[in-house]
Formats: C-alpha cells, structure tokens, sequence
C-alpha cells in the first residue's frame, strides 16, 4: 500500500503528528537488524532461480534476525535474501549504510565518514571501498551516442599503501630533474576521456594512447555514435576509421579549429584534479574505482536532483549482485602492468 493511501484520510494535526513522530524516531526505526534486508525484498523482486544450477528456489525459513531464506530444488544450495550483495555478512544498520553512501557522494574524506557513522578507520575504508566496487555495475552500462569529444589524461604511477619489501623498484625523491623520462612513457597510465550526454574514463594502459587501447575502452562504449572530436592523434585516425565515424582532429596544442572543439572534456579534466587531490593521492590499484566514482556522481546530477540521488543511489548499491569480501579490497588486481612500468628495474611480480 503507497504512504498516499495512507495518509489520505488523516486530518492535518494527526498528519503533523505522524511527521514529528518519523523524525523524532527515525534511527530508531532504522537501525532493526533486518532493516537492510526490508528495503531489497521490496525494491528487488523475489529470488526463483538458484545461481548455482538455475533451478527453482523455495523459501526456507528465515534467520534469527527475520530474513527470508531460501534453499534450491536441486542441489540444495541455500541462500538469503542479502546474498550475494554489498551488505551480505555486514551487521550495520540501514542507517549506517544510507549515511556512508550519502558521504560518498558528498565527497567526504575516510577520517570524516569514519567520524560520522561513529565507526573505526578501517571500516571506513571497507565500506567505502565496498560501495566503490559495487558501482562497476553501474558504470558498465554506460554508452556513449551522437556526438562524443574525448582525449587522454595521464597520471603518475602511486603504489600508496605498498608495504617496503613489496616495492617494485627502489624509493627515490620525486624531484623533476632524477627521472630518466620526461613527459609521456611508460611510467605514466593513460586514460581515456570520452563524454557526449554520459560520461566515460578508462585505465587503458601505459604511455600514449594506441589504437588497440581504444578499441578495448572505448570501442566497447559506443552505440549509433557518429563522430568523435579529438586532437590530431594518430590513434584516433585509425579507430574512427575501424568504426565508420567522423573524425574532427583539434590541432595540437589548441582545444578548438574555429567550428569544433574539445573544451568540455578538458574542463572535465579540470574537475577530475580537483576532486581527486581531495585524497592526498589515490593508489594505482584502486584508482579505476575512483574514476568510476567520479562518473557516478557526474551521471546521477545529470538524471536526477539532489534530493533523488541518495535514494537512487541507495537501491543502485545495495540491491543489486555487487557483493565482495573485505579482505579481497586489499588484493585487487593493478589495472596496469608493472613489469612493464618497472622493466628497467628488472621487476617480476
């Protein structure tokens, strides 16, 4: 039944009442320890085939903590209705969860999420990294359409968080005048930037951009699109080519030619460095799912208000199939090679 029906035949005190009541008492009545697996039961429809074997599922009882189990016709399998998502395991509450991902989007630093849900540094970080991961899902169905501009963004290969003994190569000072390479090679990742309505950043590799890294990021990315303006990369010549699309080609060293231009993937660029130093530096493992965050939140301010975003945002993450384990954030696979960064080291991972 909608709160409309509801709520209809109230006069306005007992409705004003009713409003007090739900503001005074919200944590409360978010924080039952089932209240996570309320909101998927009503946002999800109801499991009827096992992952496993495909087979029927019939409801099994439910847990201590009132969710609803299931266990297969065939094989046994049982699951529950917090399977396989970001919350399966997890024992914070709704509340806890809605108020992370509202920090998230808000851009708020680990010490500051930390403060806020009254929990420790290093849940922050897991439950932050949790929410990262579960935004793949989202990201990949994202295309891009009609008209797309796109360039590269390079970034400086950050191995934050490795332990000495795992270092691929020996600490030196980051002093521009010790680097035996200067401006783009193999020490750098490439990006791809490509936006029209949506909105698409890509690790792709090392170095500068070839045409197998675009066909590999952004050749699986667009649907009916008709051209692509970029500088005069010769990568691009040959992609558009492969791909049927008009190429318009920005000479180098400026961002237009007087009838096209690629000013609103630089500006996207602009705000990228400006959200990111926020971190004090994102470690090359994990810095995919901080472009992905990045593309998130730019996607959810164009659909929706702000108002709209924290809601969608929470039946994006938490309902769907997005679930990993804690300890399997700290081993995530680098997006690069590093025996190709770091050949001249004679580093072997």
């Amino acid at each position: 039944m909608k709160i409309e029906e509801l709520l209809k035949d109230l006069d306005p005190v007992t409705i004003i009442e009713f409003k007090n009541y739900l503001l005074e008492n919200l944590s409360k009545l978010c924080s039952t320890k089932n209240s996570n697996s309320k909101i998927i039961n009503k946002f999800r429809k109801e499991e009827n085939a096992c992952k496993k074997c495909g087979n029927k599922l019939y409801k099994n009882g439910r847990t201590t903590n009132d969710i609803q189990k299931y266990i297969c016709s065939k094989c046994k399998a049982t699951s529950s209705e917090t399977t396989n998502t970001i919350i399966n395991h997890s024992k914070l509450s709704f509340e806890i969860w809605k108020n992370v991902i509202d920090n998230l989007i808000n851009g708020f630093s680990l010490r500051r999420i930390a403060e806020e849900n009254e929990i420790s540094l290093l849940t922050s970080f897991r439950l932050r990294h949790k929410v990262l991961y579960a935004l793949k899902h989202f990201i990949e169905d994202i295309n891009l359409t009609g008209e797309i501009q796109s360039d590269e963004k390079y970034f400086s290969i950050n191995l934050k968080g490795t332990k000495p003994k795992n270092m691929p190569r020996y600490s030196k000072k980051r002093t521009s005048t010790n680097s035996p390479y200067r401006g783009i090679s193999h020490h750098k990742i490439c990006v791809v930037s490509s936006i029209d309505e949506n909105l698409l950043l890509k690790i792709v590799g090392l170095g500068r951009c070839t045409t197998d890294m675009l066909k590999n990021s952004l050749g699986q990315k667009i649907t009916k699109a008709k051209s692509i303006t970029t500088d005069s990369a010769s990568a691009y010549q040959e992609f558009c080519k492969n791909n049927n699309l008009i190429l318009n080609a920005i000479p180098s060293g400026f961002h237009s030619n007087d009838i096209y231009n690629i000013s609103e993937i630089n500006g996207i660029h602009s705000q990228l460095e400006t959200w990111l130093s926020k971190f004090r530096g994102v470690s090359t493992r994990h810095l995919q799912e901080y472009l992905d965050w990045f593309v998130y939140i730019f996607t959810m301010k164009k659909r929706f208000m702000l108002n709209k975003i924290k809601t969608e945002s929470y039946s994006n993450i938490i309902i769907n199939n997005n679930y990993i384990k804690a300890n399997d954030i700290f081993i995530s696979k680098m997006p690069i090679d590093l025996n190709i960064a770091y050949a001249e080291y004679h580093y072997q991972s």
